[in-house]
């Protein structure tokens, strides 16, 4: 059976000559980059990031300047994903605080488990990034310096959209691997539901 991957040659003439150009059946925007393990794409850009994965009811508001008090977990991260799989901003669209997070590595060096092996918790605030205090930053930025967004690929072409629009990037990606310190709000309670695994290696939301 012919693979649906193959490249489609598509034709057209200038001047007289026929010029040939190769296309293929990626969506526009998505990149190579894949989790061997498993067919979810990172998809490296945070325009639209709170329409593909907006707030929940149980999410509690809350001010990322608080979180400059609090005890603070250096974590470091060896290669993207993290195992996030979604951020939330605090007041204002400051800060950001990691709101699920997958509750197990498949196998060592799961990049998807690294969060959990960590002890990261639901709650907690990016605090800095690479040594740089991200407190005060818009969310778009820090998730743009974080890019850790598992997509689906159906997404892609809304998302290239959506960040051409905003005129590219709010920031470039650290380089991995990666520190990032979180810290906790003093007196926050996070009161969302915790992940259950589905039959096929992924996890509801």
């Amino acid at each position: 059976m012919p693979s649906s991957r193959r490249p489609i040659l598509s034709c057209a003439l200038a001047a007289g000559a026929a010029i040939c150009t190769f296309s293929s059946l990626n969506f526009v925007g998505v990149p190579a980059t894949q989790d061997v393990r498993g067919s979810r794409l990172v998809a490296r850009v945070s325009a639209e990031y709170l329409e593909r994965l907006g707030p929940k009811d149980a999410d509690v508001p809350f001010d990322a300047a608080a979180a400059a008090s609090g005890a603070s977990h250096p974590v470091v991260f060896k290669k993207r994903p993290f195992g996030i799989l979604r951020y939330q901003p605090g007041a204002g669209g400051k800060g950001a605080m990691a709101m699920e997070i997958i509750p197990t590595s498949r196998y060592p060096g799961d990049p998807q488990g690294q969060a959990f092996s960590s002890g990261v918790q639901p709650g907690w605030v990016v605090k800095s990034i690479a040594g740089v205090n991200v407190l005060g930053e818009d969310f778009g930025k820090i998730m743009d310096l974080l890019d850790d967004e598992v997509a689906d690929p159906r997404f892609s072409k809304s998302t290239a959209l959506a960040l051409e629009k905003q005129g590219g990037r709010l920031a470039e990606p650290a380089s991995t691997p990666i520190d990032v310190e979180f810290a906790e709000v003093p007196g926050y309670v996070w009161k969302g539901a915790a992940l259950t695994q589905d039959g096929q290696d992924g996890f509801a939301r």
